[in-house]
């Protein structure tokens, strides 16, 4: 066993016990253990454990975990953190230090639509579990600046509006982000626009969340019953070129039971497991993306996607009382293999490699997605509970 872990990562040598021992106590205090405190200026959450960054998405999953979980106090923190870093127009940078500082705009006008949207997802759960309204205009500050960020698109001679990936070119890439919209972040603004329009009977949001469905819809393929990542904003060609395993999870997810039943996403959740289930270091789960018409290059597992695809597989259980087939995996099993990357902090690793894009260290993301599946918990939606099995 020793000799085995030494020709692997360390982080996925356990016994057993420490396997059956990640309890919600475990990974919540794994959650609260990366929390630094700024006196008068809430906190921030260490988004891994090999750097000090915190990431903008990671503090949003955090505070709908601690949210979740009844911890008031330590969510408060973390989105008071947030809104004393908000710029004037309402928007957040990607990622910032512990100290508050961020890389950005130095290293690029990174704000991203997607991010963004979490954290307006976490003010609106904050607010609707504790019935409290701190952070309301803070989060009306972060959908008015995503309003500004929803631009027209023609796709098939038919008008769409979509919000777009970013404000502006990132120099450091091929492609510009200011010209393309995400089906994935258009998911994460339709649910924060319409979780706020429901709960705060704003009529203008509602129209959004409407608006952006409607695009989201527009990026189905009926021919091979599957979502596209995206869509070039001045062309309106869409990426036929790579599938995501997020776009299939969490629009099932995201979207509601009516349009999940209509588009029959139960072949979106199987694609996904044809074209990500994997195996890499004796862990079965699923990897993040592939060219659509290749091979992928290296196999691994990403403990974030697999558990937004367990989610979605029991979403889907749920709405029709049927479950996905996936290569002869149900939910519970492939949950377990996510335990399997538990590390030895209590929390869980972020993928089984480490490169320029993922790493092995144990992060927010894989800790507090398993939480979401542990506790039938689906983040896109406070008011769903899916328990079934």
């Amino acid at each position: 066993m020793i000799g085995k872990c030494l020709l692997w990562v360390v982080v996925f040598c356990f016994t057993q016990s420490n396997i059956s021992a990640l309890t919600n106590s475990t990974v919540i205090s794994n959650l609260k253990s990366r929390i630094h405190f700024v006196p008068q200026s809430g906190a921030l959450i260490k988004s891994f454990v090999d750097h000090s960054q915190s990431y903008i998405y990671d503090q949003a999953l955090a505070i709908i975990a601690l949210t979740r979980d009844g911890d008031k106090k330590t969510a408060r923190k973390l989105l008071l953190g947030l809104k004393n870093l908000q710029n004037s127009d309402g928007s957040l940078y990607f990622s910032y230090y512990l100290d508050g500082k961020s890389p950005y705009p130095n290293e690029g006008d990174k704000r991203y639509a997607g991010a963004i949207a979490w954290v307006a997802l976490s003010a609106t759960t904050y607010q609707k579990i504790f019935h409290e309204t701190e952070f309301l205009n803070f989060n009306t500050k972060l959908l008015s600046y995503l309003s500004t960020q929803i631009r027209p698109v023609t796709i098939k001679d038919k008008e769409f509006k979509a919000i777009s990936f970013a404000p502006s070119d990132l120099k450091e890439t091929s492609w510009n982000e200011s010209e393309v919209a995400a089906l994935e972040h258009n998911l994460d603004a339709f649910s924060a626009f319409s979780l706020f329009a429901k709960i705060n009977k704003v009529k203008m949001y509602e129209e959004q969340a409407r608006v952006l469905k409607e695009f989201t819809v527009a990026l189905w393929d009926k021919s091979r019953s599957h979502f596209w990542s995206g869509v070039n904003l001045k062309t309106g060609a869409i990426n036929k070129g790579e599938l995501y395993l997020d776009n299939q999870s969490w629009s099932t997810l995201a979207l509601d039971q009516e349009t999940i039943q209509n588009l029959n996403l139960k072949t979106a959740l199987e694609m996904n497991c044809d074209q990500f289930l994997v195996v890499d270091k004796e862990i079965k789960g699923f990897m993040d993306s592939k060219p659509a018409n290749r091979p992928v290059g290296q196999a691994f597992v990403w403990s974030e996607g697999s558990a937004g695809q367990i989610l979605a597989m029991k979403k889907y259980h749920q709405i029709q009382n049927e479950k996905t087939n996936c290569q002869g995996n149900d939910q519970k099993k492939l949950a377990e293999e996510i335990k399997k990357m538990a590390t030895t902090d209590g929390g869980i690793a972020y993928a089984t490699i480490k490169n320029s894009d993922f790493t092995t260290s144990s992060s927010v993301a894989g800790t507090a997605w398993y939480y979401f599946i542990a506790n039938s918990i689906n983040p896109f939606n406070p008011e769903e509970n899916l328990s079934i099995e």
